[in-house]
């Protein structure tokens, strides 16, 4: 079970105005939705992945009880939706008022979708999986952060084209002039590979590479 972006979350609920309720409850969505957390079917952690956690949290310099996991796990499993969790802080402000009450139920509005657990950066990587999997090795040939497919237009991907062929031969043209002031500086040096840079600068042009 991988422990990183829970004890990430740990850190974020410890500086966290208002005691950290949203992050909690962000937290306890994230463990009720990971797989390796729960056998199929069961509403119980696996054995020992509580105690993963505890110690995780430790290692992390944060305190956290198998008793705080299953509140954060009670308030997820109460709380789906984002309307649902807002009426709830509504009227309870803080974690310890919230849990005091054992997380009474609120109607959340209808059709709404399930509240999503995942970072911002988390979202963008698992878009990005997604593009890549429609799109394939074609998805690299234009950056999916500045261009989403579903809104970008054929004309801006043919702007960006563009600029970028201009800076390519930019570049093909530095490399030319690289390639044959080093070939001068070669020839220079007789083709003596152990010839510094100066020397065969001096030789090739009688000047001072350095001046």
């Amino acid at each position: 079970m991988k422990t990183t972006q829970y004890t990430r979350q740990e850190k974020a609920i410890a500086s966290a105005d208002a005691g950290g309720v949203r992050e909690r409850w962000m937290w306890g969505l994230r463990l009720l939705r990971d797989p390796e957390a729960f056998a199929p079917g069961s509403t119980q952690l696996k054995p020992g992945r509580a105690d993963e956690l505890v110690k995780a949290s430790a290692a992390a310099g944060r305190k956290l009880s198998a008793r705080e996991i299953q509140r954060r796990l009670q308030c997820a499993r109460t709380y789906r939706t984002e309307s649902e969790f807002r009426r709830a802080v509504a009227e309870f402000q803080t974690w310890r008022e919230l849990s005091d009450a054992n997380f009474p139920e609120f109607d959340g509005a209808e059709g709404e979708p399930l509240a999503d657990h995942r970072t911002d950066a988390e979202r963008q990587r698992d878009h990005a999986r997604a593009l890549a999997d429609i799109f394939g090795e074609q998805g690299t040939l234009f950056p999916l952060a500045d261009f989403e497919p579903t809104l970008t237009p054929l004309k801006d991907l043919a702007a960006y084209a563009e600029e970028m062929a201009e800076l390519t031969a930019r570049f093909r043209k530095r490399d030319e002039e690289r390639r044959a002031y080093l070939d001068a500086l070669i020839e220079a040096a007789c083709g003596d590979m152990s010839t510094t840079w100066q020397e065969a600068h001096q030789r090739a042009y009688g000047e001072d590479v350095t001046a």
